[in-house]
This record gives C-alpha cells, sequence and structure tokens, in this order.
C-alpha cells in the first residue's frame, strides 16, 4: 500500500494524541423533533479536549449542521478541527472544513477545504502545508470547477523540500468544454535527490470526445515522444527530438 507525503505527516503528527483522546469526564446531549423538523446538540469534554457540535433540519426543505473538536496532549502535542455543513432540497449544498495540529516532538500542519454542489455545478478547493519535526515541507492544493452545459477544470500541484536536501514538486490541469466536446490538460513532475541526481516531464495533452487524443512529453534524462490516439485504433507512440 503506498501512503502519500501528506498522509505520513500527518500521521507522524497525529499518532502521539490518539492515545490521549477524551477520556470523557462530562458530556450532555440534547435533541428535539417535530412536524416541521429536528435539531440537536452535544457537548464533550474530556481530560485532554473537548468536542461539540450541533445540527437542524426542517423535513424537506433543507438543514445544517457544525462542530469543533480540540485536543492537548499531555505531552504539548495539539490538534484542532471544526466543520460545518449545509443543504437546501432542489439547490444543492456545501461542506467546509478546517484543521491544524502540532506534534509533540515538533512539526505542524495546516488544512483547509470547502465542497460545493448543486442543480448547476460544483465547486472545489483544499489547501495542506505541514512541516515535519525534522524540517521537511510540504504544501499542496487542489481547486475545481465545473458549470453545467459549460465544462469544468481542475488544477492541483504541490510542493516538496526534504529536510536532506532533496525536493519535488508537480501540477495538473485540465479544462473541458462540454459545448464542443474537448478539452486540454497539462501535468507535470520535478524530483531532486538529496545527492544532485535529478528527473522530471512535462506533458501536454489536447482531446475530443469521443474521437481520441494526442499527447507531447517532454522528459528530463530521457528520451520525448508522443502518443496520438484516434478511437478504434491503437495508439501510435513517436520518439521525437534528442535525449536531454
Amino acid at each position: 500500500m503506498r501512503v502519500s507525503i501528506k498522509t505520513a505527516l500527518c500521521i507522524s503528527l497525529l499518532l502521539p494524541l490518539i492515545g490521549a483522546s477524551i477520556a470523557p469526564a462530562e458530556a450532555s446531549r440534547w435533541r428535539a423533533r417535530g412536524q416541521q423538523g429536528a435539531a440537536g446538540a452535544y457537548n464533550q469534554v474530556g481530560q485532554y479536549g473537548q468536542r461539540a457540535g450541533a445540527r437542524a433540519i426542517r423535513y424537506g426543505q433543507g438543514g445544517a449542521g457544525v462542530n469543533a473538536s480540540t485536543w492537548q496532549g499531555p505531552n504539548g502535542g495539539s490538534f484542532r478541527r471544526g466543520g460545518m455543513n449545509a443543504y437546501k432540497s432542489g439547490v444543492g449544498g456545501v461542506h467546509a472544513s478546517g484543521s491544524q495540529g502540532a506534534g509533540p516532538n515538533g512539526g505542524n500542519y495546516q488544512r483547509t477545504g470547502v465542497t460545493a454542489a448543486g442543480q448547476q455545478g460544483a465547486y472545489h478547493n483544499s489547501q495542506f502545508s505541514g512541516t515535519s519535526a525534522a524540517g521537511s515541507t510540504l504544501d499542496r492544493h487542489s481547486t475545481g470547477t465545473a458549470v453545467a452545459g459549460q465544462g469544468a477544470n481542475v488544477d492541483k500541484g504541490f510542493n516538496y523540500a526534504g529536510a536532506n536536501g532533496s525536493s519535488a514538486s508537480g501540477y495538473k490541469t485540465n479544462n473541458y468544454d462540454a459545448t464542443t466536446g474537448s478539452g486540454s490538460s497539462t501535468r507535470g513532475r520535478d524530483y531532486n535527490t538529496a545527492s544532485g541526481e535529478s528527473y522530471g516531464y512535462d506533458a501536454n495533452t489536447t482531446y475530443q470526445k469521443g474521437q481520441g487524443f494526442s499527447t507531447t512529453i517532454d522528459t528530463q534524462n530521457k528520451q520525448d515522444y508522443t502518443i496520438d490516439y484516434s478511437k478504434g485504433s491503437k495508439p501510435v507512440v513517436t520518439p521525437t527530438g534528442t535525449i536531454n
């Protein structure tokens, strides 16, 4: 199983806190239900943290909810999170959340995200940045929009700097025009080892829905090439340029 840099960084920061999670010392909960809808709230306090939330629903129309939690580990680590959800029947919904944490031995991270979707389209945005106890850093972003009947676009990227001097970066974009069925995408990676070796590539693709695509790949220290594909035929790979 592959574990991403982001996942590993979060695990290293939060694992020491798991054993010191809430041991309930005080908890309360409230609920109400009627012909029009329902509502509820909760609050839980423990030795090392607290969590609370509330939500309300109006039958056949929509609802909303919020939640928050905070932990403070006995050895200095900390974690905070907050989020909200809301929706309206026949319109759509939105979810937003954010969190931040710090490991007891150093390092920290911050994350935010929002997603909205409805009959007319959808939107997503997320950001992440973190630093490990050893000094490695990672920044990531992801943004995407879609409009019904018009098209969609996606933009993603990351930058990583290792404490040992290694580094990596990457990007990915995709743009699609629903009115013509055509689109384009780009992607690339750049890797540099602590010993000075490097490798990377940039790829550009254009495509037509139901017909095919053409991709040009420019590599570092390897052969460049193109890939052309038409529906019903085998892909054609053509080396281009010289190894650079």
